[in-house]
């Protein structure tokens, strides 16, 4: 996987296939044995070399895939040995052969943060075939396996299904209306360059276009908000129905139980919760200081990372994610080292400590969260 991962990191930021051609030294270009690919030690075998054109081969290829190596070990030790990790509604111990399909979707889930990680910081984009390409074998996955006993299931309840299902129409709804030019696209244009992009084109000589003015970034920011009233206003509707009217309630309750569905809607809402919460944070951050906050491939991350982990797990990674980057952004600020800060790699470890100790986590704060959900169910079923 750590092999694949270098093959992943150096292709698709450049629009090259990831299949084809097979393996080749980046300098020569000629056709590397299995031999010579294998990782870690083809590296050391070689001297860290081609063996055809002698050019260096750079040290990250063997240190990704030995980085990859260490966090599978991690994870299979913290899981099934230490216990640290999903929490699950029937108390026994984890073991790899009940519970290998949420190990094996969590490493998915983490060699693809390892992937995006790695081409944010070289690159500061990511690429959005990873997180939606998380996102879809976890919906899938969820919908196959998931039940209220087995481990990481997200299994939604009545309210939750039906306003999931209700957000889904409504996203289906927004797409249409922009590809049919209806609803108009935020920087449909190009977004504003970042302050590396416009140092790499002051040392080419090149003029850089004319930047966004703060107005003119709000009036973009209330573009993705048009996109966002489908959504919210057709699952606000599905979940008062189901509220307020028996029919839809005695339906969503019928679902609920069939567990392939709520497996999936369950899996969707954690998608749409982790998109959500990051989305705001742009859209308000950027209408605060008149500056692109965050950029909409953390948009796209968070909504791989809450289809796999589901919404009260990426909400607890949103607040963590902020603490892992603080000093290094503290620390970039004063050496002036420019303003931005590629975000995914503290989003990914963040996911990380999430999908190790979230029980603990979730333990700490059940109280509040009780508190907070009993009172918010009074303010909804108010007569």
């Amino acid at each position: 996987m750590g092999s694949f991962i270098n093959v992943i990191v150096w292709r698709l930021p450049r629009g090259e296939s990831i299949v084809s051609p097979p393996s080749h030294c980046p300098k020569c270009n000629t056709r590397l044995a299995w031999y010579d690919n294998f990782p870690v030690f083809g590296w050391i075998a070689l001297g860290g070399k081609c063996r055809y054109c002698k050019q260096p081969i750079s040290a990250r290829y063997p240190i990704i895939e030995a980085l990859c190596g260490a966090m599978f070990v991690l994870v299979y030790v913290a899981f099934f040995i230490y216990q640290e990790g999903p929490c699950a509604l029937v108390t026994r111990p984890m073991t790899i052969q009940e519970d290998w399909p949420i190990y094996v979707l969590d490493m998915f889930l983490l060699s693809g943060l390892l992937a995006s990680s790695l081409i944010d910081l070289e690159h500061f984009l990511v690429p959005i075939e990873i997180p939606w390409l998380i996102a879809a074998v976890a919906v899938v996955f969820h919908g196959v396996v998931d039940m209220p006993s087995t481990v990481g299931s997200l299994n939604a309840i009545a309210p939750v299904g039906a306003f999931t299902a209700g957000a889904t129409i409504g996203l289906v709804i927004s797409l249409l209306l922009v590809f049919g030019k209806i609803l108009p696209r935020s920087f449909e244009q190009g977004g504003p360059l970042l302050d590396i992009e416009k140092k790499a084109m002051a040392e080419q000589g090149e003029e850089a276009p004319i930047d966004f003015s703060p107005a003119q970034i709000r009036m973009e920011m209330r573009k993705e908000m048009l996109f966002l009233i489908p959504p919210l206003l057709v699952g606000g509707i599905f979940l008062f129905l189901n509220l307020k009217w028996p029919p839809a309630n005695q339906f969503w309750n019928r679902v609920a139980g069939t567990y392939w569905a709520s497996g999936v809607l369950g899996s969707l809402w954690g998608a749409f919760a982790g998109a959500f919460i990051i989305w705001l944070t742009r859209i308000f951050g950027s209408i605060a200081f008149g500056r692109e906050a965050m950029g909409l491939g953390d948009v796209h991350l968070m909504l791989g990372i809450g289809a796999v982990i589901g919404a009260s797990g990426s909400a607890v990674v949103f607040f963590v994610a902020p603490f892992v980057g603080l000093l290094i952004a503290v620390y970039k600020l004063i050496r002036r080292q420019g303003r931005e800060v590629p975000y995914v790699p503290y989003l990914s470890v963040a996911t990380l400590v999430v999908l190790l100790f979230y029980c603990r986590i979730i333990g700490y704060l059940s109280p509040g969260m009780v508190g907070l959900s009993e009172f918010l169910g009074r303010i909804l079923l108010r007569q």
